[in-house]
Order: C-alpha cells, then structure tokens, then sequence
C-alpha cells in the first residue's frame, strides 16, 4: 500500500457544482507507477477507515492510500478530512454517467401515478 506523507486536502468543484475531495501529497511505497518521493494528487476520494492511529483512504478509482504525516500548514487535517468527507457523504451526489447510461425513458414518480389514478376515477 503506498503511503502519502505531507499530505494536504484539495477540493475541486466540477462544472455541475459537486464537490470532489482529493489528496496531494508525496508518495512512498512499492508502486512502480510512481517513484518514491514523487508528488501525485489522487482521484476523489470515497471514504476512508481508521486502523490503530493511520487514516487509510480509498478513491473512486479503488486505491488505498495509508496517511502519514499531514503538511505541516495543515492544522488538524485528518480531523478536517473526516469532517469534510462526512458533510459530502450527507448530500446526494450524482450517480448519472453519460458514458455508462443506457437511459432512454423516464419512469412516473408515485405521486404523478396517483395522481393520474385519482383524475382517471374522477
């Protein structure tokens, strides 16, 4: 598992307004892709767990990244990274791709359904 150390929070807003919260920091560990001490940004991340005293965090592309040390103006960061996931976890957040969707009609809501129910008895 690779380890990110001086780690900082970035937030980026999409051009559909959501929120997407990544990590920038240097990377350590076995991965070929990335040589030691190299400076990456993660994809969003999706969530994380907490293992003894290390915050690992997964990505919506699913990789884990064990946090080491946060960078040092970075007051509070884990405890900021679990507020801020949380606060993200609360609002809806789309699930459309438009690569991946095959949509081609949209079902009536229950309440359009009874609706029509209750003006076809009338």
């Amino acid at each position: 598992m690779n380890i990110l150390n001086n780690w900082k929070i970035v937030e980026l807003k999409t051009s559909e307004g959501e929120i997407l919260v990544c990590i920038e920091g240097r990377v350590y560990g076995s991965n070929p892709r990335f040589p030691s001490s190299s400076h990456v940004r993660t994809s969003p991340i999706n969530g994380y767990s907490l293992d003894a005293n290390s915050m690992i965090v997964t990505t919506r592309r699913g990789s884990e990244y064990l946090l080491g040390k946060p960078d040092p103006r970075q007051a509070f960061a884990q405890q900021r990274l679990m507020r801020r996931l949380a606060l993200l976890a609360k609002s809806p957040q789309s699930t459309f791709n438009e690569l991946e969707s095959l949509v081609t009609g949209q079902p009536a809501s229950e309440t359009q359904e009874e609706e029509s129910e209750s003006v076809k008895s009338s």
